[in-house]
């Protein structure tokens, strides 16, 4: 059984995009590896004959979609060069429905136990990346597509960033698969869902309560947040066979 997608006008992409997938040419035609360094953001809004501050923008989307580190006084370095979701509207106009419920079916199953490990084994480094994580992720949250593109990655990297503070390397790889290679479902999801803001607020919860070091409640509150979402995904669902 499928069930449709919102499928959204797509304009013309803006110059912070176009500008993500320039520098992304040149990660891939230089062949740089995960911690190589890249010139400088003064360097290359030089190299892309565009203003500095919109150069910025368009490293930071880079960034929020895990392809790059910004380290500051350092410098920018390849986190991943291989292709992410930074194209908006990745998914068909529809998708098997059953695979978008058993994808979830299976994070309710594995990722409250690993966010109850997690809120034992994480290191202050792994709170505070989850924290700046959300502090960018909070500017996502308006729906539109271009935003979506962001958003929809970011989710994704707060999930497995828990998964891979955990202290358990199989464990991060199956979250890993869950979120990666089904990434067109998880888009699809976001898309279905459709409440941002209560989304983000939920995962502000659980990094407090990862925080305060409460792995009964971290687990209780990945559960619900996930469970919430099957519920709601599976009232449209009816809706549609009504």
């Amino acid at each position: 059984m499928r069930l449709p997608v919102k499928e959204r006008a797509r304009g013309p992409a803006s110059l912070s995009e176009h500008l993500t997938q320039e520098v992304m040419a040149l990660v891939w035609a230089k062949k740089l590896a995960p911690g190589d360094r890249l010139p400088s953001v003064k360097e290359l809004a030089e190299r892309f004959s565009v203003a500095t501050p919109t150069m910025r923008e368009a490293l930071r989307l880079l960034e929020m979609a895990g392809n790059l580190d910004i380290r500051h006084g350092s410098g920018i370095y390849v986190r991943q060069p291989e292709a992410r979701v930074m194209v908006t509207n990745p998914y068909a106009r529809s998708l098997d429905t059953n695979t978008i419920l058993n994808l979830l079916q299976a994070r309710l199953l594995i990722e409250p136990s690993v966010a109850e490990l997690a809120a034992v084994h994480a290191t202050v480094k792994d709170l505070d990346g989850l924290e700046a994580l959300l502090a960018d992720t909070g500017q996502y949250l308006s729906g539109q597509e271009s935003a979506d593109a962001v958003l929809g990655v970011a989710n994704m990297r707060f999930h497995r960033g828990i998964a891979d503070s955990a202290g358990n390397s199989i464990l991060a790889d199956v979250v890993f698969s869950l979120t990666e290679v089904h990434i067109k479902e998880q888009m699809a999801v976001l898309d279905l869902y459709n409440n941002r803001v209560r989304d983000h607020e939920q995962h502000q919860r659980i990094l407090e309560a990862l925080i305060r070091r409460d792995a009964r409640e971290t687990r209780q509150l990945m559960f619900e947040h996930i469970d919430e979402v099957i519920g709601v995904i599976k009232g449209k669902l009816q809706a549609e066979n009504a």
